[in-house]
């Protein structure tokens, strides 16, 4: 019994921190950020170019991340969200580490994949948690913050994104 109602609590918690979150960055401009990925490709706030979009922080030693992202590669493979682009984002680790992540999964690193040096845009974007996911519209404005797992599950996360492939 004890462990069912810490569950709950647990979810209610978590349910409330991804509201708060969202209600709180909703409709925000995200803030300017710059990204080169492992195979050079360059992503800021700008560059997004009218297209909407997910940045994924995570690191490897994060065990929900472990999980979440093959979980997510499968869901882009299977549902493919075309106008939706998604950047992988490592941090909280060594260049060195994450690199190595990367390249002993190319399966699951199918998006671009870039390190955030120095975490600066994690900073920038107020992660604090791994993962993090951050929904970005057309226009760079922050649809939406998820930490920690289960965006794939987050109703508002899956409304939103219905409503960017309009």
């Amino acid at each position: 019994m004890r462990r069912i109602i810490l569950g709950i609590t647990m979810f209610l918690t978590s349910l409330w921190i991804v509201m708060e979150l969202r209600a709180e960055a909703a409709g925000a401009p995200a803030p300017a950020f710059e990204l080169v990925t492992f195979a050079g490709e360059s992503y800021s706030n700008v560059s997004l170019g009218g297209r909407p979009m997910l940045l994924v922080f995570w690191a490897p030693w994060c065990k929900v991340c472990q999980r979440e992202l093959p979980a997510l590669t499968e869901w882009y493979q299977r549902d493919r969200p075309g106008k939706v682009g998604i950047v992988s984002i490592g941090f909280a680790d060594t260049r060195t580490h994450v690199e190595r992540f990367v390249k002993e999964r190319p399966g699951t690193f199918i998006y671009p994949t870039a390190y955030d040096e120095d975490r600066w845009v994690a900073q920038a974007f107020k992660v604090n948690a791994t993962p993090t996911y951050v929904l970005l519209d057309a226009q760079g404005s922050i649809l939406l913050v998820h930490r920690g797992g289960g965006v794939l599950q987050n109703p508002q996360f899956r409304e939103l994104l219905s409503g960017l492939e309009r």
